[in-house]
């Protein structure tokens, strides 16, 4: 499956300033759980733990 990057309106044409700075795209995994967004998975598990313990 190929990558599909969706630029919004802002970022359209801006590719040759990215190279011109050295600016990197890179995607970031989130872990959501009981509304709260997670960046490491190790803390919304944390948290998975304390939701399930308090039941």
């Amino acid at each position: 499956m190929a990558d599909v990057i969706v630029r919004s309106d802002k970022e359209n044409g801006l590719e040759t300033e990215m190279q011109k700075y050295g600016i990197k795209r890179v995607p970031v995994d989130y872990f959501h759980i009981n509304g709260f967004r997670y960046t490491d998975l190790k803390d919304a598990v944390a948290q998975a733990k304390r939701m399930s313990a308090s039941k």
